[in-house]
């Protein structure tokens, strides 16, 4: 593999191509871990995708930092086909009080930097980036949290749709609209649902996401 532009642009002219890459880096929304190993987000579009080696790890619970901290052992490469980033639930999560102005800047500012990155160690590649889901669908309620006595969250509604602005300025064009496309899905029960407890992809949740950012990544005709 090749990790800096000057061993990248030798490879080029060298006529020595390694295998195309699919970097995957984010939290449950894209995992194995509640869908089921190779069923997750991540694995069916690296299946789509085949043959590809994968970069960058997915895990339950990741948040920024995590992602970040994985950056000095990213080899990079000239040949990769998509990169897939999921994250920001979780740095909402695990607030105890709605965020402050200032922590949406600094998530812009770090999620933003993270991405320059990236792109310089991947270039050339296609970019998934996702936005965060509802599972609510809007009313800030979770069978699960309530069934524990838990009150609803319905602030955590008005703050997920603010990370989401900041995901899409930080996205551009890349962003890959999951929010709209699994609203109606969650726990309203009003179309089938693609969740399991309260707020993880089940199997049919990470299908429908794969297959819209495989859409996404299809030739346009």
């Amino acid at each position: 593999m090749f990790s800096n532009p000057f061993a990248r642009l030798l490879e080029f002219f060298s006529g020595k191509r390694e295998n195309p890459v699919f970097l995957a880096m984010g939290d449950s929304i894209v995992s194995d871990c509640y869908p089921g190993p190779g069923c997750g987000v991540a694995a069916l579009v690296q299946r789509g995708l085949e043959p590809v080696i994968r970069h960058g790890v997915t895990r339950t619970g990741y948040m920024l930092p995590d992602l970040e901290a994985q950056l000095p052992h990213l080899l990079g490469s000239a040949h990769c086909r998509a990169g897939l980033l999921s994250v920001g639930g979780n740095d909402l999560l695990a607030l105890d009080s709605p965020p402050e102005d200032g922590w949406y800047q600094d998530f812009e500012r770090r999620y933003g930097a993270l991405r320059q990155r990236l792109q310089a160690l991947y270039p050339g590649s296609r970019w998934l980036v996702c936005n965060l889901y509802d599972p609510s669908d809007g009313t800030g309620q979770f069978p699960g949290r309530e069934e524990r006595g838990f009150p609803p969250r319905p602030a955590l509604v008005e703050a997920l749709a603010r990370l989401n602005g900041v995901i899409a300025r930080v996205a551009g064009e890349d962003l890959v609209d999951i929010h709209t496309h699994c609203f109606g899905h969650g726990w309203s029960r009003r179309l089938p649902l693609w969740f399991q407890m309260d707020i993880e992809p089940n199997r049919e949740g990470a299908r429908q996401m794969a297959e819209l950012m495989l859409r996404k990544l299809a030739p346009r005709s």
